[in-house]
């Protein structure tokens, strides 16, 4: 990210580089925060949802200090007002006007679209398996390119998909809730277009497939899977999202 490009999207280059030092620190933490920014509002929203008003004027006094920090000065008066209005105890202003934190947000991506877009802004890939060797092992092969959400189970897996997720790759046979329940709950919320699934199973393919029928899922991997196999879905998961 060079500092041109910073100042085109209207962020003071001479201000940040007082706080961070150097544009790599800087880029380092917009990244941390774009990363992040999705799942925090919802906790916001979440928070605004159940009157928990402490909780919310907490959250909007990190963001707004965040915002300032890196550059992001409308962003950071908007949050701002909701920390004070939080403080005021002013619901109803918050209930009103909490589309006003969604709308700028959306700005400052709009602003950074291009950063975003170029690669150097990490994809969210939910993971669900009841193991954590398997995770692990997709994770030391998609780790450069997209940060994994991890889920051990279906139910963490649902409560997983307002990360801002890019794509899915589901186990079937786990505890509590297996991979048909989060295939059912995709396909009843109308997510199958929006999160590309790919069914990773220990049981034998045709099988798996077999399971899976009737659903939109984009490929079956079977265990154990290679290298390779993951890089081939992968790009399978681009050319869903470029089409």
């Amino acid at each position: 990210m060079n500092s041109e490009y910073l100042k085109s999207a209207g962020i003071n280059v001479e201000e940040v580089l007082e706080f961070w030092g150097d544009i790599d620190a800087y880029s380092e933490n917009l990244i941390e925060f774009l990363n992040t920014i999705d799942t925090r509002i919802n906790e916001l929203k979440s928070y605004k949802d159940n009157k928990e008003i402490s909780s919310y004027t907490m959250l909007c006094h990190s963001l707004k200090s965040e915002a300032r920090y890196l550059g992001l000065n409308e962003l950071s008066k908007v949050f701002l007002t909701h920390e004070e209005k939080g403080r005021e105890g002013n619901t109803t202003y918050i209930e009103s006007n909490f589309s006003e934190i969604e709308n700028a947000i959306a700005k400052v991506k709009s602003k950074l679209k291009d950063y975003v877009n170029s690669g150097n802004i990490k994809k969210n890939l939910l993971v669900v398996d009841d193991s954590n060797i398997i995770i692990n092992y997709i994770e030391n092969i998609v780790k450069d390119n997209y940060n994994v959400v991890r889920a051990n189970n279906g139910i963490e897996a649902i409560n997983k998909l307002n990360e801002n997720i890019y794509a899915m790759l589901l186990d079937i046979n786990m505890p509590k809730s297996n991979g048909i329940d989060v295939l059912k709950y995709l396909t009843d919320n109308d997510l199958m277009d929006k999160v590309p699934v790919v069914i990773i199973t220990g049981n034998d393919t045709k099988d798996a497939i077999k399971e899976v029928l009737g659903y939109s899922v984009l490929d079956v991997l079977n265990k154990p899977f290679s290298v390779d196999n993951i890089k081939r879905v992968l790009s399978l998961i681009e050319n869903f999202h470029n089409n």
